[in-house]
């Protein structure tokens, strides 16, 4: 009886229990204790990515010469953070807890959600200039002439985008890789909002940080919008999804949409603008429009997705467990 408890610290250090045990503790950690965007450490790699930016992606270069300065000033900046973490995490007495730091630091999603409620209500009291100043910081695209439906459509498809890339697909590598790894993608999907080839500025230099983020989240982000429709309307996403081939929607982004349609049963994506320039998109979706109140459902569903990953990462740990022993 006396080695019982020895035993079971023993079996919970075991590398194979270990990285699904501490996700699950991050993601109760980074919901309950969110970490407040002033000490948010990303902030930082933000100002340096946007501070170089300036320096090197002038004008006056060529289309090579900007996929070339581009692809450089992602090394510069990326490999140097990753070595330092990777480094840190060999020396370090505890890399486990070091590992549930980079994931939590990575897991700033109710951010997100407070931005998306404040415009919420915003609109509810139709106060539209301040519902469109919340939303612009969470946009690339113009928000001056947006109407309230348009607001709700635009905050509605950004949120769907940026969970799935942005906690789905973090705590996705985060359980293939670890903390390294899940620094690692959120590093690029940082450079990739910073460097954003749809703006006309980045269109070539912000190519090299783009390609790799729509590389590492497409598997994620098809999981993710897979989970929507699993959890809503299976038979719709799939429809939806099949009737919105324009071509301007990659594939993972236009399943996720249509799942995200398909729960809401409301019309999203449609052409919009970037600066001056207008991107037509194919509508997905019902004729009907989000309204503000969808965007509170919305976010009620990102909460049922957050408990489903936690139930099936649990789950997969209680299997491993029942294995180990």
């Amino acid at each position: 009886m006396l080695t019982l408890p020895v035993n079971w610290l023993e079996l919970l250090q075991h590398p194979m229990l270990q990285q699904p045990l501490l996700a699950l503790l991050m993601i109760l950690l980074s919901t309950l204790l969110p970490l407040p965007a002033s000490y948010q450490p990303l902030q930082l790699f933000r100002l340096v990515a946007v501070a170089m930016a300036k320096k090197v992606n002038k004008p006056a270069y060529s289309a090579g010469q900007l996929l070339l300065s581009g692809s450089l000033a992602l090394l510069l900046l990326w490999l140097p953070v990753l070595a330092l973490a990777s480094a840190f995490a060999q020396l370090s007495q505890w890399p486990e807890l070091w590992q549930a730091l980079l994931l939590y630091c990575c897991l700033d999603w109710q951010q997100q959600r407070q931005q998306a409620l404040a415009v919420s209500q915003s609109l509810d009291k139709q106060q539209l200039n301040l519902a469109r100043d919340q939303l612009q910081p969470m946009l690339l695209r113009q928000t001056r002439q947006m109407s309230a439906v348009g607001l709700s459509k635009a905050c509605i498809e950004t949120l769907s985008l940026r969970f799935a890339k942005q906690w789905f697909s973090v705590l996705f590598w985060f359980m293939l890789g670890g903390g390294v790894a899940a620094l690692a993608y959120r590093l690029l999907q940082e450079l990739q909002q910073c460097w954003n080839p749809k703006l006309t500025q980045f269109q070539h230099f912000g190519q090299p940080a783009a390609s790799l983020v729509r590389l590492l989240s497409f598997i994620p982000v098809v999981i993710c919008g897979t989970l929507i429709a699993l959890l809503r309307q299976w038979r719709a996403s799939w429809l939806y999804f099949r009737f919105s081939q324009d071509g301007q929607l990659q594939l993972p982004q236009r399943w996720l949409l249509a799942a995200s349609s398909a729960a809401l049963g409301r019309n999203l994506a449609g052409p919009l603008y970037y600066g001056n320039d207008k991107q037509r998109r194919v509508r997905i979706g019902p004729a009907t429009e989000p309204q503000s109140s969808d965007i509170r459902i919305w976010l009620n569903l990102c909460r049922q997705l957050q408990i489903a990953s936690f139930i099936l990462i649990a789950s997969v740990w209680l299997l491993l467990l029942v294995y180990t022993l």
